[in-house]
């Protein structure tokens, strides 16, 4: 009998709350300048390349196991055949095939459930891009990687040299690094028994209680100021019942520009993603004439993956972020997504891994029943009206096998109830957003675009006006003196 390990509650999550219009599958979209002189056959060569290696790596050899009266929970197993004419897929666009036909394509992929019956991931070799370009799609599912575990993937299977190498190995066949103590002993963790994965969130939710308790309080708690309560969110056009088909649109900025922003605000990166997104949702509500009159609540994913963890599974915790939407002014709206985000990062602060995970287990629960049932999120009062996740990526240029890496995308999923994920991935000198949303309840997600550009747009001119009013009352008052 083959040898199986028991998915920890976590990437068990993922696979309960699955339905059929709501795969929890993640992806990310690489896209590549071809390198010099390349031969016009460049992708097929490299995708019969890869084909030569066998997948002998995991996460890229685990399937689901067959379900059994003697572990009821799901179970991950070895599968020594990987058939890779059908996880390895090779497509083109038709030439010069620009960013929004390639968009396009990776929505229609994006929306086709993984096989359940064999290892859950795909990779798409896709070529006819304008410019010498092409690109890289994968997805695997949730249960199998995290944004922070598939960053790292990334990261380790693209170089800082443009050099080619002939003998250049695909990622499922790599030898991972030395794996650690540490590392040793998380992947233990997700080999527990069934009472062991019970009793395990209980003893920690003794810890946690004071921080659930301020956290329902939100706001009105003593000492807690801009902590958001779950269930606290307004109804609106983003918290329906979803359908299967996608729609991913991306937009890409200079991270210089956000940090300017940060630094003349005295705030972080994130709090300007952050209160970029709060403008987006803002303006793009307008639009629809769907803007409530209460404040968005964002549910912001925080890693809690120690740095030198493995690269699968999950491991995530959450807190909820006050969106300002219902602030016009973009200064105004910067300093109560900055007061949300210092107080829910405080009390994570205040807790340890296994806390983290209790915490947001107990305030998560009714949305997850929800999405076992098929309810969904609840549109009135719902838990968050949207995701907003930012995964760091690596920080300077990067090259595939001498190929040029333009930028990085990752292509997040939705739940019942919650019709838009925005995730954010920084690489290089730039931050990409990249906007998904269930193609038939928000039909214009793409409009979400121009709205955020003009978010930031709008940042920056605030604290021009703001420094320009400095260095005013400044010169007024060392006249007087």
């Amino acid at each position: 009998m083959a040898k199986t390990q028991t998915l920890g509650p976590g990437d068990s999550f993922f696979l309960v709350t699955e339905s059929e219009n709501t795969p929890n599958q993640v992806g990310v979209l690489v896209r590549l300048k071809l390198p010099k002189g390349a031969p016009k056959s460049y992708v097929a060569d490299m995708v019969q390349h890869f084909k030569q290696f066998p997948v002998k790596e995991s996460p890229f050899n685990k399937k689901l196991a067959p379900n059994s009266l003697k572990d009821p929970l799901p179970s991950w197993e070895v599968e020594e055949d990987v058939d890779l004419d059908y996880h390895l897929r090779h497509s083109a666009l038709p030439y010069p095939g620009g960013e929004r036909e390639l968009a396009q394509l990776i929505s229609r992929l994006h929306s086709i459930p993984l096989d359940h019956a064999r290892p859950m991931w795909e990779i798409h070799a896709i070529e006819g891009l304008e410019d010498d370009c092409f690109a890289v799609y994968s997805k695997m599912h949730h249960a199998l990687v995290d944004g922070v575990a598939g960053s790292k993937m990334v990261a380790r299977w693209t170089s800082t040299s443009p050099e080619i190498d002939d003998d250049f190995l695909p990622l499922w066949s790599q030898p991972k690094p030395k794996r650690t103590k540490r590392e040793k002993n998380d992947a233990a963790t997700q080999t527990t028994s069934l009472m062991d994965q019970v009793t395990d969130p209980l003893k920690s939710i003794a810890g946690v209680a004071s921080a659930t308790w301020d956290t329902l309080l939100g706001g009105r708690g003593k000492g807690t100021p801009g902590l958001i309560a779950p269930y606290s969110a307004p109804e609106t056009i983003l918290n329906v019942p979803v359908g299967p088909a996608r729609r991913v649109s991306i937009v890409e900025f200079k991270t210089e520009r956000l940090k300017n922003v940060a630094a003349e605000l005295g705030g972080t990166l994130n709090d300007v993603v952050m209160a970029m997104c709060g403008g987006a949702l803002r303006g793009y509500l307008q639009e629809q004439n769907a803007l409530p009159k209460k404040r968005l609540v964002g549910q912001v994913p925080v890693s809690i993956r120690p740095k030198d963890g493995p690269e699968e599974g999950n491991a995530i915790g959450m807190l909820l972020a006050n969106l300002g939407t219902d602030i016009a002014d973009p200064i105004e709206r910067f300093k109560a997504v900055n007061q949300s985000m210092s107080a829910g990062k405080t009390m994570l602060r205040s807790m340890n891994k296994e806390q983290i995970t209790a915490y947001a287990a107990l305030l998560t629960l009714p949305f997850t029943i929800g999405q076992i049932t098929g309810i969904g999120n609840r549109r009135r009062k719902p838990m968050s009206n949207v995701v907003v996740s930012n995964v760091p990526g690596p920080q300077e240029k990067r090259w595939l096998n001498g190929a040029e890496v333009l930028n990085i995308s990752p292509i997040s999923f939705i739940m019942q109830g919650q019709a838009l994920n925005i995730t954010q991935f920084s690489y290089d000198d730039r931050i990409s957003f990249v906007y998904i949303a269930c193609r038939k309840s928000l039909p214009s997600v793409q409009k979400l675009v121009p709205h955020t550009e003009k978010a930031l747009e709008e940042l920056e001119e605030a604290v021009k006006k703001m420094k320009k009013r400095k260095t005013t009352s400044k010169r007024k008052s060392t006249a007087k003196k």
